[in-house]
Parts: structure tokens; C-alpha cells; sequence
């Protein structure tokens, strides 16, 4: 892979790896769970109806829910069992918090059956446009990274966009994740497979897949596969957070997200290494998504390595040890909630031990948070604006180009929960802007 210079930004950090637990750990099963709770709404959009019944037996990928709004997707079963209630789960949200929605609960659940390399029974490099995108929409796929969307839409936001690049983003510069490295060193053809068919699908001219520098010597069996595709292969330099879109599709395509904005104002797309091998495998080889790799680490885990995890299964269960657990990755994941169930999004759960809570004192106006912000806000000042409730000169101030990163708190010596006041200060500016957009329609 060429190492391409142009990969940098102002701000940012060199954060610790501690990845070493499960940097050369291969993929293996998870051990089969007591009980799943399937989700019905995989996506934010409105939930898909159960058509099974308590007491009922399902067989692996047998529909259990069909979804009538074309932002949800059909929910499948992700293991053979009985439908024991129709109950709750937890799921990550947009905006750093839970969600919560009925799920269908399994149990009698038969063991998961090994996930082998399959055969291709589609020609999708010989298929046209048209019939690629309806074998996709036929797989209730959805994209492996929050927010989780119906990859039907994805796609279609793409195409109206009319994007130019479509980039794969592994470069996973945060502790402790190792899931889509794990995919991409073994299963590296197929991801570049399901990658070359999103990029037919969006239209997208240039096609990229961006990797940690340091990692590259465990990919070589995805280089020829991607030179075979007219894929760039691009190694960027060890920089949190460089795998955040904003950073990414700046340090790739020289172009800035606007404020609220997605990747696609900029005619961009980005995707990761789980949903392009999901995509693979459903579109090649007709196998429905109903698990993803998890990376299970922390130093108070009690397993490490990473593993298959049924969609369902509960993260309580799955992540054993920890006094403080998290849903994700540490500078940006969740702190796990009740309920809380393995979905789409989740590439980490991560044990940690139990962290003393210092009280916040005043700002010493050190500048560590702007200095290392990557949005290059006046982070200190906003701190002022949050505890004033000064909504107006935050938005003139640019709060809502924070990408949510969480260095200011990290390097705050004064333990100001810097990250969570920004947070709060662009949930205020979008109510206001709410408020004032329903009040001049209403007029």
C-alpha cells in the first residue's frame, strides 16, 4: 500500500493503542447465548411488526418481523430457537445516547454454525445497474456504523448526491477495536468485493480503501483484489481522529463537511469493513447479515479476541468482567445500558476498570482543548457560553462543527466534561432552529 502524504490535519492526538490483546486474535464464534432479543427497529425509523408468535419456532434467517417504512428493514431471525416474548432492547442513537425498542425474544437457541467462506451463486461484475440495486434492496441490508441506516437508503442519498468518492475507512485509530482489522487481514478479498459493489451502486468514480499506516503488512491479501477493482489503497498516518468523516473525507479529498452537513454535501461516501462484507456476502453469496465481529477487550475483560455475535445478543452477557463497560470505543462509545443487545453498530464492548470521578474544577485556560481540537474551536470559551447559557454566540462561535471526537475532555486538566457542554450547546442550537423554522412556517 502507498502511504499517500496528504493524510494530516491541524489538532489531534497520538492516543494510546492498547490493541495488543487482540491485534493477531483471528475471528472465532462467540460461545452460543442463554437468550437473544432480536431488535425491530434496526435503524431509528419506525419499528417493523412481529409476524411470529410466543411459543412459535423459528428457523436461522427465517423473517420474524416485516418493516412497512422504507427506512426500516425486515428483521430476520440470527439463530434457530422459540420465541419466548415479545420484549425490549437497548441500541446506540445518533446523538450519544440509548434508544429503546420492542425486540422479539429466542431461546432454546441452536448452536451458530461455523462462518465459512461461501460460494458465489450472483455475477455481480456482469450485472447491470438496475439488477445489482434490486438484489441489494432485496437483502434488508443496513449500513455497519452509526447512525445505522437501511442500506437501500444509503445508496439512494449516495446517487442523489451524485458522489465522486467512496471511501472505506479502517483505519480504526482508537484503543482497543480491532474488528475491522481482523476483517480486512482475513477476510480482505471480500471486503474489497462488497466495496467494488457500493461503488457500482453509488456511482462513484473514485473508490478508496484507507488503513492504518502501521497495519499494513496484514492486508496484502486485499491488494490485488483492489488493483483489480481500480480501488486506491491509501495508508494514513497514526493521528486520532483522523477516522471521524469530517477528518477523513478532508484528508483524502481536501474538502470540508459544513456545519450539521454528512459526507455526501461534499459528494463524498464513507463505509467501513463490516457492512462491505456483509454487502459481499449477501450480494455474491445470498447470505443475510444476522451477526457482526465484536471485539471484546479491556483490561478487566474476562474474554478478549474478537468474535461473531448474533444481532440480539445481550451486551451484558456477551462482555464478562468490568466495572465500567463500554459500547464502542472508549473516546467515543456508551456506557452500557440496561437492555443494552449486540446490533449493527456495535464493533466493541470493552471492560475497564472502575475510574475515580474528580470533581470538575474551574478552567485554568491552559488551551490544551483548542490547541489539540480538530474542528479548531475556541472549546474553553464554549465552556463559558454552556455555563452562561450563551446559545447565541455559541452558534457564531461554530459549536456545531464539534465532531463529538472527545479530546477537549480528555486532555482537560481541570475534568471538565468539555465534550458532553458542546454536546448539550449544539442539541440547544438545533432546537432553536427548530423552534424558529416551525414558528416561520406557521406565520
Amino acid at each position: 500500500m502507498a502511504i499517500l502524504r496528504y493524510g494530516s490535519f491541524a489538532g489531534g492526538i497520538d492516543l494510546p493503542d492498547e490493541k495488543s490483546a487482540t491485534l493477531a486474535a483471528s475471528i472465532t464464534a462467540i460461545a452460543p447465548p442463554a437468550r437473544l432479543r432480536v431488535p425491530l427497529a434496526l435503524t431509528a425509523a419506525a419499528e417493523a411488526e412481529p409476524v411470529v408468535e410466543v411459543g412459535q419456532s423459528v428457523s436461522r434467517g427465517q423473517r420474524i418481523a416485516r418493516a412497512d417504512d422504507p427506512r426500516q428493514v425486515d428483521v430476520f431471525a440470527p439463530l434457530s430457537g422459540r420465541v419466548a416474548a415479545i420484549s425490549q432492547a437497548a441500541l446506540p442513537a445518533p446523538r450519544l445516547h440509548w434508544r429503546r425498542c420492542r425486540a422479539v425474544e429466542l431461546t432454546d437457541l441452536e448452536t451458530p454454525p461455523p462462518v465459512e467462506k461461501l460460494p458465489e451463486e450472483f455475477d455481480w461484475r456482469r450485472a447491470d445497474q438496475a439488477s445489482l440495486l434490486r438484489r441489494i434492496g432485496e437483502g434488508a441490508l443496513v449500513t455497519f456504523r452509526r447512525p445505522v441506516t437501511a442500506l437501500g437508503v444509503w445508496i439512494g442519498r449516495a446517487r442523489q448526491a451524485q458522489v465522486r468518492n467512496l471511501i472505506a475507512n479502517v483505519t480504526e485509530n482508537f484503543p482497543y477495536v480491532t474488528a475491522d482489522h481482523r476483517l480486512l487481514a482475513e477476510r480482505g478479498a471480500e471486503v474489497v468485493a462488497g466495496l467494488a459493489i457500493l461503488a457500482r451502486a453509488t456511482g462513484a468514480s473514485r473508490v478508496c480503501l484507507a488503513v492504518d499506516g502501521r497495519r499494513t503488512g496484514a492486508y496484502r491479501q486485499a491488494v490485488a483484489p483492489a488493483r483489480e477493482h481500480g480501488i486506491d489503497t491509501v495508508a494514513l498516518p497514526r493521528k486520532y481522529p483522523i477516522g471521524i468523516d469530517a477528518m477523513i473525507v478532508k484528508a483524502l479529498t481536501h474538502r470540508e463537511i459544513p456545519l450539521d452537513g454528512t459526507p455526501f454535501d461534499v459528494g463524498a461516501a464513507v463505509t467501513n469493513a463490516a457492512t462491505c462484507w456483509a454487502v459481499y456476502r449477501w450480494v455474491a453469496c445470498g447470505q443475510r447479515p444476522l451477526d457482526r465481529v465484536v471485539t471484546l477487550s479491556g483490561p478487566e475483560a474476562q474474554e478478549r479476541g474478537n468474535f461473531h455475535v448474533p444481532f440480539g445478543a445481550e451486551a451484558g452477557a456477551v462482555l464478562a468482567g468490568g466495572a465500567t463497560r463500554i459500547h464502542g470505543s472508549p473516546m467515543r462509545g456508551l456506557l452500557l445500558a440496561d437492555g443494552a443487545v449486540v446490533g449493527p453498530a456495535c464493533d466493541a464492548l470493552i471492560a475497564l476498570p472502575s475510574k475515580r470521578v474528580r470533581a470538575p474544577t474551574p478552567c485554568i485556560r491552559c488551551g490544551w482543548c483548542g490547541e489539540n481540537c480538530p474542528a479548531r474551536l475556541d472549546v474553553a470559551t464554549l465552556n463559558d457560553d454552556f455555563e452562561l447559557s450563551r446559545v447565541d454566540r455559541a452558534t457564531r462561535r461554530g459549536a456545531p462543527a464539534c465532531v463529538d471526537c472527545g479530546i477537549c475532555s480528555y486532555v482537560c486538566p481541570a475534568h471538565l466534561p468539555l465534550t458532553e457542554r458542546v454536546a448539550a450547546l449544539k442539541q440547544a442550537i438545533r432546537l432553536e432552529r427548530g423552534l424558529r423554522e416551525h414558528g416561520e412556517h406557521r406565520e
